[in-house]
């Protein structure tokens, strides 16, 4: 069947964690968007951290997945699906991340509050730009509702740890995954990259069987495995490449322009 729709993650998958992107891999998504084809992407950014990648890529009014699901938006600042989580709940989560050594990351919609560092302050801007707000007292008083919230821990081998400890306290309250060595996020149920891409398909008339996904980390897992073709890169996470239908080369060899040339059929 015709691919009509790509999902694309961004950061590990088509962005280096430098922010670069081969040049491979935008004419790859330029050739394919000439083709007719919808290319979205499907970050845990927020839409408001992801303009220079947008312009890197030439993107103007496609629907972007961000915040790992939480949201679908666009460039102009529409928002068509937005889930959010009560603070309550963020509380908890920063209690139990405090008590395992992490940092917090609270969302709201136009900010993101941050607890303490754990990294050096340029990390933090490279993250998160000039969303950002330290606030050392926040969880005491968060934002009503949120978009989604976020531990990050100095020790990639305490995250999973951290991530069982989450898991097993919410248990359903909110979907918990791993995004990244050192980070663990916590969104509203339903609120991952794959229900978020299924409904983006049912508004847009998109069969399943008409989409491509391509992500590299455990937050991509949903969506690869509802896409009807996925890839991951070799160099992903073990749980996305568990259940992708296909292995690309990993990101140092330019895996979006390579899943586009075997799918397609370039």
């Amino acid at each position: 069947m015709t691919i009509r729709l790509i999902a694309c993650d961004l950061d590990g998958t088509l962005a280096h964690r430098s922010g670069y992107i081969s040049p491979e891999s935008i004419q790859a998504l330029q050739r394919a968007r000439a083709a007719g084809i919808l290319v979205v992407l499907a970050t845990g950014r927020m839409p408001g951290l992801i303009g220079p990648f947008l312009d890197q890529l030439g993107f103007t009014d496609e629907p972007i997945i961000a915040a790992q699901g939480a949201l679908v938006a666009y460039r102009d600042g529409r928002v068509v699906r937005r889930l959010t989580l009560n603070a309550a709940l963020a509380a908890d989560a920063g209690r139990i991340a405090a008590a395992a050594g992490a940092g917090m990351a609270y969302y709201s919609d136009d900010r993101i509050f941050i607890d303490r560092l754990v990294f050096p302050a340029d990390d933090y801007e490279n993250w998160f730009g000039d969303l950002a707000v330290v606030h050392p007292e926040i969880a005491a008083s968060l934002p009503p509702a949120l978009i989604k919230f976020m531990a990050i821990h100095p020790d990639p081998e305490a995250v999973p740890g951290l991530m069982a400890a989450w898991q097993q306290h919410f248990d359903g309250q909110a979907d918990i995954t791993r995004s990244w060595d050192n980070f663990v996020e916590g969104t509203a149920p339903g609120a991952d990259k794959g229900a978020a891409l299924a409904w983006l398909c049912r508004r847009l008339g998109i069969a399943q069987e008409e989409t491509l996904a391509i992500g590299d980390g455990g937050n991509d897992v949903t969506m690869l495995r509802w896409a009807g073709r996925s890839a991951a890169p070799a160099s992903g996470d073990p749980a996305a490449l568990a259940v992708a239908k296909w292995m690309a080369p990993p990101i140092e060899e330019h895996p979006v322009a390579a899943t586009l040339e075997r799918v397609l059929g370039w």
